[in-house]
């Protein structure tokens, strides 16, 4: 049985929900909650629909039943439900009579005006760093003002959305929320405050998570990666050895012929893609759609025509791309313009070249073959600047060809130059990743080390130490802090522990539970989420996992002069506090209780809103240079340029063809304790302390290491190897490195820069944008960011 909603949108029926209605009603009087009694009110429901043997039913019909059940067993429950909706169904003709011609929103719940309207005019609570980088990644574009969002709108816009997911948020909870997001006390995820409320967020549910993960073991999950990627998300890939030679092999000896780009009219376009076999039996065509739904399709159809027994006679593909709109055109529900054709057409050709490998025979793809497929398909998403991608690859510890797989990724040129392969560069596209089963050897820990001393890579994850967190440990999310099976997703959400520290060095401690508390529902609401994905959707509901994060926290420390004993305390009542608000939740809206709920992510972005240090990491130093990144073209970019902010071309680039820009900020620390006051070794026992105090799944943290540490933090990770999970390290000396994206300075450097630099004006903007032409742009997952929002 199905449920049409007011939306018009079909979904599955599902007799929870109507449990945990009528729980709400109840829980509004005096008499409370009687569970059972719940839940035998909606088998009545459920068993008077299905005598009906309606297919399917309104959400009218099934309201009107609960409140006649209601009205004959618990009356007051009965007037609180009645009450509850007419309230909703006066608030929908009011947002049908003043929303006229806005996108559907009937469903999200509205701040009132009243409360909205104290923060319209309060002045910006973000410094220049904070608000370059808000309207760099959060600003949506607002075509009726023709202006970028303010944040107080960008805030109500992704409350209203996460509190509306779950009926019966309370004004209360959505203002308290509102309030903490907007004076950056916490954070709902970067992709929410990006896309939540919009009509991406609507269509494409999965645009909201941060974090997936995959095992490569079919070749329906190549396919499913693409879209995931195209939706905004960051996935971890897991192609050991054991996973691919569950693939079917590929048939060889088929050519692959493209078509000559006739871009068909704009009312004329197809958005599904379509496999036509008119010609001859041994020729298919894949005639490709204008939609992200059309272009993960037609690379599965590109798939099944390699290696299904029913297309075996095919030996010939051509491959029709004019349904795909031109580079450059707007893309109206996820804003920012096309990357047009060819960068499909370059992956179909990479992925052919892949399968080539194995000439005109059968051939079964190895890894190192799969890992280049998983970069390509995130390449063809990076393409033309527009998107950001963020993948980790998972691979065996004995593949040498998939540990070496960046070692010849440059090359020198004729001129005696540096450059990167262009048949390789997508392999630039992945973090990748040892995925250990049992601990290795000291040598292969040592070897390991050196490799991540010289490049930061390959990584590792310890599949037994996460196995013991959750038994169906699979993979990770790019970034190695979310604990995932294969087809799992998580949202994650922000408190800035910086924002309870009082002006006095004291720290409001009840406003930062209730703030953890508020974090866990949030997150909680978005695994409610009827995901697009089926195969996704089914592990979602099973798991309903959280990632509760902390930024701030070293910056806070400091400020209240906590030692390890109290911080150690505090992370325990926190992660309580976030436990406890989860498990009650899931328990209030009849749904599993979440697996795993609390996490520190890398919160390089987020944390730039509130200037605080990020995640666990400590300040970079005193005072210091933080540089941003940015596409030249970008209309932020010429405001900088206006400005006269200090602004260097990318590295390997000239003012004449920079693509990027590099945008820097004088930053100045809250006074305490910076990277340069802190081993490696310390850096190591705070992520222990989180991992035993807070931390569900893993906590993410990058360890600095001086060049006479390295053997120190051998002996530290050889004897607490069953205590780590995954951990990346840098050498704390990369003044080597240009543009690095932090560069201590003196306190007269920075006095120098922030006089000189003049407030950034929003205003401005209109000189130069009068549409929607967002760019993804941001800083590596190694330099405690993850590019995905």
């Amino acid at each position: 049985m199905k449920v049409r909603k007011r939306n018009h949108m079909i979904v599955d029926y599902k007799e929870e929900t109507i449990a945990g209605a009528i729980r709400k009603a109840m829980s509004e009087t005096l008499a409370g909650v009687d569970e059972p009694l719940s839940y035998k009110l909606a088998s009545e429901v459920t068993g008077i629909l299905t005598q009906k043997g309606l297919e399917i039913v309104t959400v009218d019909e099934i309201q009107n039943l609960v409140e006649d059940l209601l009205m004959q067993h618990r009356r007051d429950a009965a007037k609180e439900y009645i009450i509850y909706r007419y309230e909703r169904d006066k608030g929908r003709k009011k947002d049908a009579i003043e929303g006229a011609g806005r996108e559907d929103s009937s469903d999200l719940p509205k701040l009132r005006d009243e409360f909205i309207t104290k923060y319209k005019h309060l002045p910006n609570p973000m410094g220049p760093l904070g608000s370059f980088v808000y309207y760099r990644t959060y600003s949506r574009w607002l075509p009726g003002d023709l202006r970028r969002e303010y944040w107080w709108e960008t805030v109500r816009r992704a409350v209203e959305y996460n509190c509306g997911i779950v009926p019966g948020t309370s004004r209360r909870e959505a203002e308290e929320l509102f309030d903490n997001v907007y004076n950056m006390r916490q954070f709902l995820s970067g992709r929410t405050l990006w896309s939540g409320g919009t009509e991406a967020s609507l269509r494409y549910p999965l645009s909201n998570f941060n974090c997936a993960g995959m095992v490569i073991d079919d070749f329906a999950s190549f396919d499913e990666l693409f879209y995931l990627l195209m939706v905004g998300a960051g996935v971890g890939v897991r192609v050991t050895l054991e996973d691919v030679t569950r693939l079917p092999s590929i048939r060889g000896g088929i050519q692959v012929i493209h078509r000559s780009y006739e871009p068909v009219a704009k009312d004329d376009r197809n958005d599904m893609t379509t496999l036509d076999f008119t010609k001859k039996r041994s020729v298919a065509e894949i005639i490709v759609g204008d939609s992200k739904e059309g272009w993960q399709d037609s690379l599965n159809y590109f798939f099944k025509l390699h290696y299904a027994k029913r297309y075996r006679d095919i030996d010939t593909i051509y491959i029709n791309y004019n349904n795909v709109r031109p580079k450059g055109e707007r893309l109206k529900v996820f804003g920012g313009t096309a990357s047009g054709h060819e960068s499909l057409k370059t992956m179909f050709i990479k992925i052919k070249s892949v399968f080539n490998r194995g000439g005109n025979e059968e051939y079964r793809l190895k890894p190192i073959d799969c890992l280049d497929i998983a970069n390509i398909i995130g390449e063809n998403v990076v393409s033309g600047g527009v998107r950001r991608t963020a993948e980790m690859v998972l691979i065996d510890p004995f593949d040498q060809e998939a540990i070496n797989a960046k070692s010849s990724l440059y090359r020198r040129n004729e001129e005696g130059s540096w450059v990167i392969d262009p048949e390789i560069s997508h392999r630039q596209i992945s973090n990748n990743s040892i995925f250990y089963k049992s601990k290795p050897s000291r040598d292969e820990l040592r070897n390991m080390l050196l490799a991540m001393r010289k490049s930061g890579e390959p990584g590792f994850v310890n599949c037994e130490a996460a196995s013991k967190r959750r038994e169906n440990f699979n993979t990770v999310n790019p970034c190695g802090e979310i604990l995932l099976d294969s087809k799992g997703v998580c949202n994650l959400t922000t408190v800035n522990v910086m924002g309870f520290v009082r002006e006095d060095g004291t720290m409001d401690t009840d406003g930062l539970l209730r703030a953890m508390w508020l974090s866990a529902r949030a997150a909680v609401r978005m695994t409610c989420l009827e995901l697009e994905l089926e195969r996704w959707d089914a592990i979602q509901k099973r798991d309903r996992l959280l990632g509760c994060s902390v930024t701030g926290w070293q910056d806070a420390m400091n400020a209240v002069k906590y030692g390890v004993p109290e911080q150690t305390r505090l992370l325990r009542t926190l992660r309580e506090a976030i436990h406890a608000a989860g498990t009650g939740y899931a328990k209030e809206l009849g749904i599993n209780t979440p697996l795993l709920m609390t996490t520190v992510k890398p919160e390089g972005t987020l944390s730039q809103l509130p200037g605080v240090s990020s995640g666990v990491h400590f300040s970079h130093s005193p005072y210091y240079i933080r540089r941003v990144r940015i596409s030249a073209d970008d209309p932020l970019a010429k405001v900088a340029v206006m400005l006269d902010w200090p602004i260097c071309p990318e590295v390997n680039q000239t003012w004449e063809n920079a693509v990027t820009y590099v945008v820097e900020f004088p930053v100045k620390a809250p006074s305490g304790r910076t990277k340069s006051d802190v081993s490696a070794i310390e850096q190591l026992e705070i992520y222990k302390m989180f991992m035993s105090s807070y931390v569900d799944h893993n906590c993410s943290i990058t360890v600095h290491v001086r060049d006479h540490e390295w053997d120190l933090v051998e002996e530290w990770l050889w004897n607490n190897w069953d205590d780590c999970i995954a951990l990346s390290f840098l050498p704390y000396d990369d003044s080597f490195y240009e543009l690095l994206p932090y560069e201590a300075i003196s306190a007269e450097e920075y006095e120098r820069r922030i006089s000189a630099m003049k407030p950034f004006v929003p205003s401005l903007l209109k000189q130069f944008e009068s549409g929607d032409d967002n760019r993804e742009l941001d800083d590596d997952c190694a330099a405690g960011n993850c590019p995905v929002r």
